[in-house]
């Protein structure tokens, strides 16, 4: 009897571990830093599943200004398919306190991608409440990086933010009470 106990006990444990989703596989992404830009991402690696792909990385702000937003660009560069390369980019709301990091799971729309190819991260555009840096020509340097080219001093554009930024009414007001 004690051994049919120990049996039943033992099977729906083997029933428990085979009904888990199979482990992430981590594939490490290389970041383009743009030091003018007040977002840099640590450590961001490619998690690829059968259901999904994410992107898992830290973001810090080097700013004093809270950032809401980002805009990034992924490309895969397939060495088998004769250095082969694909692109994507796409937005992410991302509220970062000033001076602060904190760790995001970004999920970018991608197709099938093989696990061969090398992996490049690069920030487009950085949204704040009043403020949008972004890296002229950030396409083409992502792609320099790629190939080896790592020397590249990207140009940053400062735009005011008009959109986000809170209403603050200017002037006098319009009526006066009596």
């Amino acid at each position: 009897m004690k051994r049919a106990v120990v049996a039943v006990v033992i099977l729906c444990a083997c029933s428990v571990f085979a009904r888990q989703d199979p482990p992430r596989r981590a594939t490490p992404v290389s970041f383009f830093d743009v030091l003018d830009l007040p977002a840099r991402i640590d450590e961001p690696k490619f998690e690829k599943t059968s259901s999904e792909q994410v992107l898992k990385c830290a973001l810090a702000n080097r700013s004093g200004e809270q950032l809401v937003g980002l805009r990034l660009t992924l490309i895969f560069v397939e060495e088998a398919a004769q250095g082969r390369i694909t692109r994507t980019s796409w937005n992410e709301a991302a509220e970062v306190s000033p001076y602060s990091i904190k760790t995001f799971e970004f999920h970018p729309a991608l197709k099938n991608q093989t696990n061969t190819a090398s992996i490049f991260l690069g920030i487009d555009e950085v949204i704040g409440r009043h403020t949008i840096w972004r890296t002229v020509d950030a396409d083409k340097l992502l792609r320099a990086y790629a190939r080896g080219q790592h020397g590249l001093i990207p140009k940053v554009q400062i735009l005011a933010n008009a959109g986000d930024a809170p209403f603050s009414p200017i002037g006098p007001p319009l009526f006066k009470k009596p």
